[in-house]
């Protein structure tokens, strides 16, 4: 049988080649046949994939500690996550081993990775709590210590809200990389702010305030009182008494309760009638380990040293 000229097979027309006819199928190109370009963007150029391992908490939920002490505060525990908390309104109450301050509206709170610290938002308080891994710390190097700060702008809030928007806001998601770094360096800025030097306590001399606060610190050690508790004794604020110490002793509050408390621990360590435990619960100290943290700090030698040379 002849073949039709108007019909072409695999056999008279293989394939990729062209006919001479109406109907013709023409084939596309290979695919790597050599064709322009289309623009790629730099890989440094395009958008951050979004950050994980960030958590944002409304703060009047951020509750954070062990059970409380019997005089009812809240013990600390360790967190192996960055918390960075910022107050809008109210007050957040952060506990330390030294003692708890009320932070109020304005301030900035960053507790670092593997602090152990209690959190007690009180009645009426706004804010937001944002969990970062450990991890991000050393990327985006953000302070090894507590920085305790206020006066950050409106768009430190902004960022730090933006960020909870990640998931749901393409925008939010593209700029996350960046609003962590704008995040930490206002961190870094903070840490590093002078204190302002401020006009005098009204009606105190703050010389006499300090003492009065050694004082009254040392005969109140191992209470559990705060650092806001002896100021409301001493008719002052945190801040005031804080601001007192700096100037009078070239510390804080906390920093010189903590001088105290070793002071009164190389006192009493020779006393070998009287376990490390027992001294270290009556020097207000969260246990034993916790007093040779603080006594190989600021005197270099574990308490036991104390004892072996008495």
């Amino acid at each position: 049988m002849s073949a039709d000229p108007n019909t072409f097979t695999d056999s008279l027309y293989p394939a990729g080649c062209l006919v001479d006819a109406p109907d013709a199928f023409t084939p596309s190109p290979p695919a790597n046949l050599p064709q322009p370009a289309a623009p790629i963007t730099p890989y440094a150029g395009r958008p951050r994939p979004p950050e994980t391992g960030l958590r944002l908490l409304p703060l009047d939920s951020f509750v954070w500690g062990g059970a409380a002490r019997p005089d009812g505060v809240r013990r600390g525990r360790t967190r192996g996550d960055h918390c960075l908390i910022r107050v809008t309104a109210g007050v957040m109450r952060i506990i330390l081993p030294s003692g708890a301050v009320d932070h109020g509206a304005g301030s900035v709170i960053f507790v670092p990775a593997g602090t152990a610290f209690a959190a007690d938002p009180q009645p009426g308080v706004a804010g937001q709590a944002l969990l970062m891994q450990r991890d991000m710390g050393r990327r985006l190097a953000l302070p090894n210590r507590i920085v305790v700060g206020s006066g950050a702008s409106d768009a430190f809030s902004a960022d730090i809200a933006a960020l909870a928007m990640r998931g749901r806001d393409p925008i939010a998601s593209a700029t996350a990389a960046c609003r962590l770094e704008l995040i930490a360096a206002t961190l870094h800025r903070l840490s590093a702010r002078p204190e302002p030097a401020g006009p005098a306590l009204p009606g105190q001399d703050s010389r006499a305030l300090v003492e009065a606060y050694c004082e009254l610190a040392g005969r109140e050690m191992g209470r559990g009182r705060t650092i806001a508790d002896l100021a409301e004794a001493l008719g002052t604020t945190a801040g005031g008494l804080d601001m007192a110490c700096r100037r009078q002793r070239g510390c804080s509050a906390l920093d010189l309760i903590y001088k105290l408390r070793v002071e009164r621990a190389v006192a009493l360590l020779p006393d070998r009638t009287r376990s490390l435990a027992q001294i270290a619960e009556d020097l207000g100290f969260t246990g034993t380990a916790h007093l040779n943290r603080v006594m190989m700090a600021l005197a270099g030698r574990p308490a036991e040293a104390f004892r072996a040379h008495a």
